[in-house]
């Protein structure tokens, strides 16, 4: 039996190319899993060990941006496929490339013989010739020859059908805009519809195992962070403390971006006035529910002086069940931006099955407490699960303590040094009413404000240097201050028109 690993991307195209292996089991056997984006091909071939990947060149998402870091990302994996497992992983490589393409060429010089490189094909063809074994006649004609003054050879007329030839005059842009692919099993035609999205899908099973490969340079190569922020109780300040953080790496130059959390009532959208500034949009959970209008223009991005903001619209959207929100859909939107720490806002959801699972894949988990002493008590004794669920993670090296409104007394007390004295990695001051009050009657971030940058400049610190290298902190440290002079830039609240990319620097 040969076993089959599906790495595609598109649920429709999986759908079909599944079907039509499960109609010859007394051959191909499927793998139990599938990948649904590059970063994971790695951990799921070397566990799953497959006779047969079948992946697709433009479906199955990548991290990267720009064609050419595609393509290399896609030739390191097949080339260290091939060192790794020698033959005994047969490729399948589906495509829509233009003839004379210089890319294919290099595939079959790795020796992938299995290239379908058409808008259409045969599905009893594209099983008998996988039963059949590799033959080099297959894919002889995506050859190129380089000849003086990189003159092309072009390939046979005769062997290149009316959809290549179409797609010879076609710029690469425009192949990928296509909203439809075809596949063609004898005289019944299916479609499989591009999903335009471009979203980051993990698999349940392997997002421990992956989640921090992938790198984001800014200047100095970043790790991609996820963060938790949550509070045991409501009003304890988890959000002000996520807003606060947020913009705070965005003002250094880090991506960053903000997820409410979808079971909690809408807050953020109205605290930055997205009804002034968004009027259309919607968050990306609603875009991955049943609740989706087809018909209502809608917006799932909105950028907010620099932070990547996914909330909840409080009158266009509804609070969301569990049950509403899969944990696929979850950890799309987690994945969803380009940036490089992403910042979810538990609240105190901590009771849902789902953040539960995203404590496990979280680089770094705080919960934000406040100097209450009953509260403190029944944190402590208390049996009840969402409670109980916090501290036992609380015991784990990546959870730490943010105390809001704490002071230099209060954390000096001998109740809080004997409680957790190792688990506070800081404190948030008390900031002036008035202050906060005008942050929210002008919609910006409180540290939009000189003097609340200082004040918050030393508190921030120790989460900084959790979640950013070493060496990127040292760049920004100037004078006395930690960030002094990097605080007093002016910030427009325009969304950047360019975003950055894999293996570009942004000198900082």
């Amino acid at each position: 039996m040969v076993k089959v690993l599906i790495a595609v991307g598109d649920k429709s195209y999986t759908d079909i190319l599944t079907e039509t292996f499960s109609q010859h089991t007394d051959y191909f056997t499927l793998s139990s899993q599938e990948v649904l984006h590059r970063r994971f091909l790695e951990e799921i071939v070397e566990l799953e060990k497959p006779d047969m990947l079948v992946i697709h060149d433009y479906y199955l998402e990548s991290d990267f941006t720009r064609d050419e870091m595609k393509e290399q990302e896609l030739a390191t994996f097949f080339r260290k496929l091939r060192v790794e497992y020698d033959d005994s992983i047969r490729i399948v490589f589906l495509c829509e490339r233009p003839k004379g393409d210089p890319f294919l060429s290099s595939l079959v010089s790795m020796g992938i013989l299995d290239i379908f490189n058409s808008n259409a094909f045969d599905l009893d063809e594209f099983i008998q010739q996988l039963k059949d074994k590799p033959r080099f006649a297959k894919v002889e004609k995506f050859l190129v020859s380089i000849v003086p003054h990189t003159t092309t050879i072009p390939v046979a007329e005769e062997e290149v059908n009316e959809d290549e030839e179409a797609e010879e005059d076609s710029p690469k842009k425009d192949r990928k805009e296509k909203t439809e692919k075809q596949v063609v099993q004898k005289v019944i035609e299916k479609k499989v519809v591009q999903k335009v999205v471009n979203k980051n899908v993990i698999k349940r099973d392997y997002t421990v195992q992956v989640h921090n490969h992938t790198e984001k340079i800014v200047g100095i190569p970043i790790k991609k962070k996820l963060v938790m922020i949550g509070s045991p109780i409501q009003r304890s300040g988890s959000t002000f403390v996520s807003h606060l953080l947020a913009r705070t790496l965005t003002q250094m130059g880090v991506p960053t971006t903000y997820v409410e959390s979808p079971f909690s009532n809408a807050y953020t959208y109205d605290r930055f006035f997205g009804t002034e500034h968004a009027s259309d949009y919607r968050s990306k959970f609603y875009q991955f529910s049943k609740y989706i209008d087809p018909k209502v223009k809608s917006v799932f991005d909105w950028n907010k002086f620099d932070v990547d903001i996914i909330c909840k619209h409080p009158t266009n959207e509804p609070v969301y069940q569990e049950d509403e929100v899969a944990f696929e859909s979850l950890i799309k939107v987690l994945f969803s931006s380009s940036s490089s720490v992403t910042i979810m806002d538990v609240g105190t959801d901590w009771e849902y099955e789902l953040f539960q699972d995203v404590f496990d894949i979280a680089d770094h988990v705080y919960f934000v407490f406040e100097p209450d002493i009953p509260f403190i008590q029944y944190f402590e004794e208390t049996k009840d699960d969402r409670i109980s669920f916090m501290r036992d993670k609380l015991s784990s090296e990546k959870s730490a303590i943010i105390g809001n409104r704490f002071d230099k007394p209060t954390l000096e007390s001998a109740l809080i040094q004997d409680m957790y004295k190792d688990k506070i990695i800081t404190s948030i001051p008390v900031f002036p009413v008035k202050e906060v009050f005008q942050a929210q009657l002008e919609g910006k971030f409180l540290n939009e404000y000189k003097e609340s940058q200082k004040r918050m400049e030393l508190h921030l610190q120790p989460l900084l240097e959790e979640i950013l290298p070493g060496e990127f902190l040292k760049k920004h440290r100037k004078g006395t201050g930690l960030f002094k002079g990097l605080f007093n830039k002016n910030i427009t609240i325009e969304k950047k028109e360019s975003k950055l990319t894999e293996g570009e620097e942004q000198k900082i």
